[in-house]
């Protein structure tokens, strides 16, 4: 272990982010706490207007929702404020994306009634919104796409996963492209126009978001038997990449749709045991560098992973 520090007295903590060169942990005192990533030390505490869960990183910005939907941006690496102010047309928005190409950041809330969505695009340094649309159906960002279109997951009256829609803010248009089955809160990771979504259960899908129409926008489907798992992220030689609950890190080629590689299993006391949230794979180059449950980190080729 390099180091390891309390970010709250009484235990109670939320998932540790990473913003300008620092490491920050949200405690139920309302503060956030930032570290130094090499030393473990204490750098500072911000005080927040918004509960530490609601805390969404930006690239080096930190967005923060109060309770009443004010937007506060700070400086990941001082904590220093640069805007505060509510997003138009919105009561208590959410962040669940940042391009930082275009350095947007994608708020979203959806109607009480279930029946639509309001999106907003907004520079995470200025606060200026770059566009704003109401979309049908209950959505959440996911990735942007080509020429600064967003994709969005579309839930069904179940809550699961039955559509993928590609929203063009220059033209205004929003193809939806339905699903071959239902996924149960997929992660979804994108090269080009190809989403990889990832499901509860272990169901992986490729689809081809530029083509609207079902069964043609399928590329494949893999079912990889994993119950619980990572976001997936890819890598160099067209491969994906994400960890299960036991420890395993499992590489899939996305040209084929085909489990190529997967470590042993990685286990607490030889139990498998519960974590709320599972670290996704670090691809470095070829180097892959995966985390499981029984303390370990450990880096594989990811160039060869028929030998893991």
């Amino acid at each position: 272990m390099v180091w390891s520090a309390r970010s709250s007295s009484d235990g109670g903590a939320h998932a540790p982010i990473v913003s300008g060169a620092v490491v920050l942990a949200g405690g139920p005192d309302g503060k956030l706490r930032a570290f130094d990533p090499v030393k473990g030390s204490a750098v500072r505490d911000t005080s927040l207007s918004a509960a530490p869960g609601a805390v969404f990183p930006a690239g080096d910005t930190l967005l923060a929702v109060a309770d009443d939907g004010t937007v506060t941006a700070l400086d990941g690496a001082s904590g220093a404020s640069l805007w505060k102010k509510p997003l138009a047309g919105h009561a208590r928005p959410d962040f669940a994306l940042y391009d930082g190409g275009s350095g947007l950041a994608y708020a979203f809330e959806h109607a009480p009634s279930g029946a639509s969505t309001l999106v907003t695009a907004v520079d995470a340094g200025s606060g200026r919104a770059s566009w704003q649309r109401r979309l049908d159906g209950v959505l959440t960002p996911v990735s942007a796409a080509g020429a600064g279109e967003l994709v969005l997951t579309a839930m069904d009256e179940n809550s699961d996963t039955a559509e993928l829609v590609r929203y063009a803010p220059a033209s205004g248009v929003a193809a939806r492209i339905a699903l071959p089955f239902t996924l149960d809160g997929p992660q979804v990771v994108m090269a080009g126009d190809v989403a990889y979504l990832l499901g509860r259960g272990g169901s992986l899908l490729a689809v081809d978001t530029a083509v609207a129409g079902g069964a043609e926008a399928e590329l494949w489907r893999l079912e990889t038997g994993v119950g619980r798992a990572s976001a997936p992220v890819l890598g160099e030689g067209g491969r994906l990449y994400f960890s299960a609950a036991d420890g395993r890190l499992l590489a899939v080629d996305t040209e084929r749709g085909a489990l190529v590689g997967q470590t042993r299993a990685r286990l607490s006391g030889g139990k498998l045991t519960y974590a709320s949230d599972l670290p996704a794979p670090v691809v470095a180059g070829r180097v892959v560098v995966g985390a499981a449950p029984d303390g370990s980190v450990f880096a594989v080729d990811g160039a060869t992973p028929g030998g893991w």
